[in-house]
């Protein structure tokens, strides 16, 4: 599972290239580079599972964190990409999208813009932000045998907020 990621909330205009260029390097080069690293010994081993994780803004984009975005929307790529790739050596690549989850990245959407959070809490068709234990289930699916024959896919889990 290729679980890094990080951000900066700021307009993009205000993003020195040095910012830009990290939150990039974190969030797609280190999951591109971890995933290199494993093809091999999946290769040798008869196949194996990727999972990568992406976000939400990779699907409707956002003013707030425009890198971060833009890396996720790379991530979704990459896993179609490397999917395409490495099918052929029995290696599965998807990719779960977490929408508004409660983590340590977006705790001071809570703290600091209060108002922002309920109103990205009331468009939410569930009513409510996620927790981190709820990528579980999916993750479990893509890492067993019932996913052998899924690739490529970006599962959002989410509440219903892309669907809106």
């Amino acid at each position: 599972v290729n679980n890094a990621g990080m951000s900066i909330r700021k307009p993009p205009q205000d993003y020195t290239m040095e910012e830009f260029e990290r939150v990039i390097d974190v969030n797609l080069n280190g999951t591109f580079l971890c995933s290199r690293d494993v093809y091999e010994p999946m290769k040798e081993a008869g196949g194996g599972k990727i999972i990568n994780i992406g976000s939400m803004t990779s699907v409707f984009g956002s003013d707030w964190v425009v890198p971060y975005s833009a890396s996720k929307g790379g991530v979704v790529q990459l896993t179609k990409s490397l999917a395409i790739a490495w099918a052929k050596d029995n290696i599965q690549v998807n990719a779960i999208l977490p929408g508004w989850i409660h983590t340590d990245l977006t705790a001071p959407i809570k703290t600091d813009y209060a108002e922002r959070y309920e109103t990205i809490r009331s468009r939410i068709p569930h009513g409510r932000w996620g927790e981190p234990e709820e990528m579980g289930g999916c993750a479990v699916f893509l890492a067993s045998t019932a996913s052998d024959y899924v690739t490529g896919v970006s599962i959002p889990i989410d509440g219903g907020y892309v669907a809106f």
